[in-house]
């Protein structure tokens, strides 16, 4: 994945376009959230990865208030798009990011 790429290709969406893509993304970690713990509780949780997708989700839901309500002392936007498709150490949280950011830009095209 190119991250300037992406980064040009948000950055070029309307606000209220960009605010939508984001809740699609955050749409997608949910669905990825759910690979870390059973629905009937009887396997172990994932915390840590539990834990990067709640941080993601609760920096994203900031991210898409301040879209809309166009505060200038928001992240931008290379700074918000590499935290989430930068490459990191730990692969599994790495290809779960992706793929629910691929599945996002298929959803919205």
């Amino acid at each position: 994945m190119n991250i300037e790429s992406e980064i040009k290709h948000f950055s070029d969406l309307s606000p209220l376009d960009q605010a939508r893509f984001l809740a699609r993304f955050m749409y997608e970690l949910t669905l990825e959230a759910r690979n870390f713990y059973a629905p009937s509780g009887e396997q172990a949780i994932d915390a840590n990865k539990l834990r990067f997708i709640n941080e993601i989700q609760h920096r994203l839901t900031r991210f898409i208030e301040q879209i809309l309500i166009d505060d200038p002392a928001r992240t931008s936007n290379d700074a918000m798009l590499r935290l989430l498709l930068a490459p990191r150490a730990e692969k599994t949280i790495e290809k779960l990011v992706q793929s629910a950011y691929v599945r996002t830009i298929q959803a919205v095209a």
